[in-house]
């Protein structure tokens, strides 16, 4: 009997000291994810939640420029154009779009060199208002900071890289704060503001993680099909394995073209990488502008859209409506049209994706906080200001518990299995997001060689 009670008492022992491992573990992890990760995290929160009021934000900058006195009769879109080329005859006419507001410009895309600008240009007077260059607009700068850091490809890895580890971070955080009892079940109810700073700060990262989680790995995981290496490998998987509904001679080859949608215009996330078609020369010219309004009236496509202009003699009219332009995800469509015989080359649209488009787009929509009007983007700015939350009161949270005279970091497990899991999970995460793989590789064999180090200088003889 005595023996059963030891064995017993030996293997809760043994089982207790490998939960305290494992969440020694875990700690550690989400102690150097956080601190390495929390400035980008910060800076994608703040950005975004500037960007959730890109339409409502953007037409106040410059009102003069988005907002006309409304006429009687618009003049046509040729003499619009013309227009413009008359004030800007050295530059190239690249898109228009008629924003369908009576009040508003009309927004006509001109390349000047390399750089894009729009110019704005009173529909009823033909007057050209202004023009903008597009890469120095406020919220497109919010969109480089938020989608590259403004530092291009690396950039846009760090970004890839962070939020990649806000999920690790989310998922840790859960397991670390997961109520095992009912005291603790009663802790996440309730932030305590008498127990001191320490408790406060802790209570506040915690329970702002634990309520907020499901938000913010929807919010993550959304955005990544935008990601360069992550949507490299969606966008490669989706073709390989059939999932998209692109009508089938675009993908086989038949089509000789140099371009895809999206060098052209933006578009749907579905639609981005299909080839585009090209015009078949005529000597009878292009057709004019309105001839294409005609077809986009006569499909219902929704009001709004853009007209990207054709590139050379082979180049197509595409016809875009997506984003907020759209007013739902319902209205997406990409058409390209023969810029001689009007003949349309390619008409993809909402209800032609397939399940897994759809899934992706809505996701994006959920992304912008404009899937389900203003509801999904308060939704979103509660998340990304509880992000902003998390982060700063977990570095308080550390400052203010850290030893004096070090950096606080989390002891470190015992034994190796540590580092075989470190190693599995390295390989499983390289599979899914390939940079969260190599960081977790890179960080696990850091440390384990730093503990290799340790252990051999404190041999008896190396001290």
């Amino acid at each position: 009997m005595e023996i059963n009670i030891g064995l017993n008492s030996v293997q809760t022992e043994q089982v207790s000291s490998k939960k305290t491992s494992l969440y020694k573990a875990i700690w550690r992890w989400h102690f150097y994810g956080g601190m390495i990760f929390a400035p980008i995290l910060i800076l994608l929160a703040v950005t975004g939640s500037i960007y959730l009021f890109r339409p409502y934000v953007e037409p106040m900058l410059d009102r003069d420029l988005h907002f006309v006195q409304q006429g009687t009769k618009e003049l046509t879109p040729s003499l619009q154009l013309k227009a413009v080329k008359d004030k800007y005859p050295n530059d190239s006419i690249s898109s228009f779009t008629d924003v369908k507001d009576p009040k508003r410009s009309t927004e006509i895309g001109i390349m000047k060199g390399e750089a894009s600008y729009t110019v704005f240009v009173n529909p009823y007077t033909g007057k050209v208002l202004g023009e903008l260059q597009n890469d120095k607009r406020l919220m497109e700068i919010i969109v480089k900071l938020h989608g590259e850091i403004m530092v291009g490809k690396l950039g846009d890895n760090l970004v890839e890289l962070s939020a990649s580890w806000a999920i690790i971070l989310l998922a840790t955080g859960l397991y670390l704060y997961f109520p095992r009892n009912k005291q603790s079940f009663l802790s996440i109810l309730r932030i305590r503001m008498r127990k001191g700073s320490r408790v406060f700060w802790r209570d506040l990262h915690a329970n702002t993680g634990f309520w907020m989680t499901i938000f913010l790995i929807v919010l993550v995981l959304s955005g990544l099909p935008w990601a360069s290496s992550f949507g490299e490998r969606l966008n490669t998987f989706v073709t390989k394995a059939k999932l998209s509904n692109a009508p089938e001679h675009l993908w086989d080859g038949s089509i000789q073209s140099t371009k895809i949608n999206k060098d052209v215009a933006k578009t749907p996330w579905a639609a981005e990488n299909i080839p585009v078609p090209e015009s078949v020369y005529s000597n009878k010219g292009m057709l004019p502008i309105e001839n294409v309004v005609k077809i986009a009236e006569q499909t219902k496509i929704y009001p709004g859209y853009t007209i990207s202009m054709p590139e050379g003699d082979k180049g197509v009219y595409l016809i875009s409506t997506y984003g907020w332009a759209a007013g739902s995800v319902k209205n997406y469509v990409t058409m390209d049209i023969d810029q001689y015989s009007g003949k349309t080359l390619l008409d993809y649209r909402w209800k032609d994706y397939s399940t897994f488009d759809k899934t992706v787009e809505t996701g994006i929509a959920l992304h912008e906080g404009r899937y389900f009007g203003w509801a999904n983007l308060i939704i979103n700015l509660i998340a990304c200001l509880s992000l902003v939350l998390i982060v700063g009161s977990g570095i308080t949270m550390w400052w203010k518990r850290r030893p004096t005279g070090t950096v606080g970091i989390p002891k470190a497990s015992e034994g190796n299995k540590f580092y075989l899991g470190v190693l599995l999970i390295s390989v499983i995460c390289g599979l899914l997001m390939p940079m969260v793989g190599i960081s977790i590789f890179v960080i696990g064999l850091i440390e384990f060689i730093v503990k290799f180090i340790k252990k051999i200088v404190q041999q008896p003889g190396m001290q």
